[in-house]
């Protein structure tokens, strides 16, 4: 199962409020491709590189020039999928996320 942790949920709607100023029709490409992604995961949960946090993992998700990048747990008693953040690959972030 895939999970969102609030934060995630957060960076959903952030992302999809920015794109859609933009261009609607990107904005429903990069989620879809972020979605397809994250589906990804229920079979392949090794699939992304690991961090410098030994319980995070993240995949790039390339969309246009740049990307997203999708960070995620897996949770080890239900094998859940944790997604803890999504961020475009070009946003300013803090050190510490």
């Amino acid at each position: 199962m895939i999970l969102l942790s609030p934060d995630a949920v957060e960076d959903v709607e952030r992302l999809r409020l920015f794109l859609d100023q933009h261009s609607p029709g990107a904005a429903q490409r990069a989620l879809a491709s972020i979605w397809r992604a994250i589906e990804r995961l229920q079979e392949f949960p090794d699939l992304g590189m690991k961090t410098a946090d030994a319980d995070l993992r993240q995949i790039v998700v390339r969309f246009g020039a740049s990307g997203y990048i999708v960070r995620y747990a897996i949770l080890v008693e239900s094998q859940d999928i944790l997604i803890t953040r999504i961020w475009h690959g070009r946003e300013a972030r803090k050190s510490d996320e």
